[in-house]
């Protein structure tokens, strides 16, 4: 069935004129995106492996996303177990520090990670999951400041939940 029904444009499918700047803006996104592709997801690794490696240390964190090449280079999930997501993304965000707890489709209805739970992460667990996404722009300086935050967060934590 068509989408837009008028001129009978594409096979009848969608009629009116393709949208032209929208497609050329794709495709200049896309060259800039691909512009030095594995130099920005070295990089990208590397800040990942700075955060997990700190992170691991940790007795009551799980981390959902390994560094290898099955996990996005640019996605970093883990949990504090014990503690939800939502209170650790909120105490990061006090600090000038933005993450999320679950893929953006899914936040708003306060349920566990599609994703967590194909991987048959347990709900408490999944409940404490938060995400840290990366991009070409994010430096060692900030993975090293996400640390030292997150130091002071696990204690406050721990003491909260001892």
């Amino acid at each position: 069935a068509p989408l837009i029904t008028g001129g009978g444009q594409e096979r009848n499918l969608r009629s009116s004129t393709e949208n032209l700047p929208a497609i050329t803006a794709m495709a200049r996104a896309l060259r800039l995106l691909l512009d030095d592709e594995d130099k920005k997801v070295a990089k990208q690794r590397k800040i990942k492996q700075n955060i997990l490696g700190h992170i691991s240390k940790f007795d009551k964190v799980k981390v959902f996303s390994k560094d290898n090449e099955h996990f996005a280079p640019h996605i970093l999930c883990f949990a504090i177990l014990g503690v939800r997501g939502e209170t650790i993304v909120h105490a990061f965000e006090s600090h000038g520090i933005f993450i999320s707890t679950t893929s953006a489709c899914s936040s708003k209805r306060h349920v566990a990670s599609g994703t967590l739970s194909a991987m048959k992460v347990d709900e408490d667990e999944a409940t404490s999951a938060v995400r840290v996404s990366l991009d070409e722009h994010n430096t060692m300086e900030e993975a090293d400041r996400f640390n030292e935050v997150f130091d002071e967060l696990y204690e406050r934590f721990k003491k909260i939940n001892s």
